[in-house]
């Protein structure tokens, strides 16, 4: 049992399941946006590329912002 304390007090865990859940939320998110793009649009394609790279800068700055919010 004090092992299994350890583990979860300890900040990477922590860290690692707050980035999960992150990108489990963010990453549908995405997708679906994606999708939207992509069909709704007859250049959908460049619509959707361009937004996957401004999402992948915009979801490394909204991590940061987030793990010191969890003192992390």
């Amino acid at each position: 049992m004090f092992k299994l304390k350890n583990i979860l007090e300890n900040k990477l865990f922590k860290t690692f399941v707050l980035f999960s859940v992150f990108r489990a939320i963010y990453g549908a998110l995405v997708l679906f946006i994606s999708y939207f793009l992509s069909t709704s649009y007859d250049d959908g394609i460049l619509f959707t590329i361009l937004f996957l790279v401004i999402s992948f800068i915009f979801s490394r700055y909204i991590f940061k912002k987030l793990k010191p919010k969890f003192n992390l």
